[in-house]
């Protein structure tokens, strides 16, 4: 098998994957949609490994391998952004809850009390 072949293999079972992941709701379609645009490019790249040489070429990149590894880091980057945000809104949205709950408890207590 032809490293090329491998690759298209590996990518279209990381696009299978993720299409099985979304499908059972174990994948947030936020998140589905990156990993789906991932598997695509993927797909092409290794379908027409001259689009990489050509971009690299066009960036002013000696080696292809490079943008590559420069645009997986990029999109790696991204991802931790994306859940770096959703960590602090869920972080927020829990405080709110707990203060709501302490405040009920409260208000019960005091009704007890009365």
């Amino acid at each position: 098998m032809t490293p090329q072949v491998l690759a298209i293999v590996m990518a279209a079972v990381l696009l299978i994957a993720v299409l099985l992941l979304l499908r059972s709701y174990v994948l947030p379609e936020k998140y589905a949609v990156l990993w789906l645009g991932a598997s695509i490019v993927a797909i092409i790249l290794s379908a027409w490994p001259g689009l990489l040489q050509a971009a690299s070429n066009f960036f002013g990149i000696a080696q292809p391998i490079n943008l590559l590894f420069v645009g997986a880091f990029f999109v790696v980057f991204l991802l931790l952004m994306q859940i770096s945000l959703e960590l602090a809104r869920t972080r927020d949205e829990l405080r709110r809850a707990v203060q709501r709950l302490a405040l009920d408890i409260e208000k019960t207590e005091r009704n007890d009390n009365d």
